[in-house]
């Protein structure tokens, strides 16, 4: 090994040290890498994070406790809210009242004379309850 050669990696070995006791330097004092990027290399950053994010990779606390727009979650929520005649941003107590009242409207029971008016009753009743049911769980959820 040549006297330059040696130099060569005496100089490298330095670079590579410098650069160690700069990250560990820059990890104690608790600069952060963003600091260290150019203006091209921040956007390029923030764009990667923002579509890290849209992927669902980054969740926040509201999309943890609200479904997607268009996950099927969502849709079953938005098909409770129908059946129970009401708005997607009623409250848990204008839930329990439309249930109670469709409730008292559509009871089987007051539906018994005719087979076929209790059997439809029933079904609608069935519906009713699972879809106060359904919300609620995440209204009680959404509240905690």
């Amino acid at each position: 090994m040549g006297l330059l050669d040696r130099l060569g990696k005496l100089t490298q070995d330095g670079l590579d040290e410098l650069k160690a006791s700069r990250r560990a330097s820059r990890k104690a004092t608790g600069e952060g890498r963003l600091s260290a990027l150019s203006d091209r290399e921040l956007e390029e950053e923030l764009l990667r994070r923002r579509r890290a994010r849209a992927r669902g990779r980054s969740l926040g606390i509201d999309q943890l406790r609200d479904p997607p727009e268009d996950s099927p979650k969502r849709k079953q929520l938005r098909q409770a809210y129908a059946n129970l005649e009401l708005d997607t941003n009623a409250s848990l107590e204008e839930v329990r009242q439309s249930y109670k009242r469709l409730m008292l409207q559509y009871h089987p029971d007051k539906h018994g004379e005719d087979a076929e008016r209790h059997r439809a009753a029933t079904e609608l009743a069935q519906s009713l309850t699972e879809a106060y049911q359904l919300l609620s769980r995440h209204l009680e959820r959404r509240r905690h």
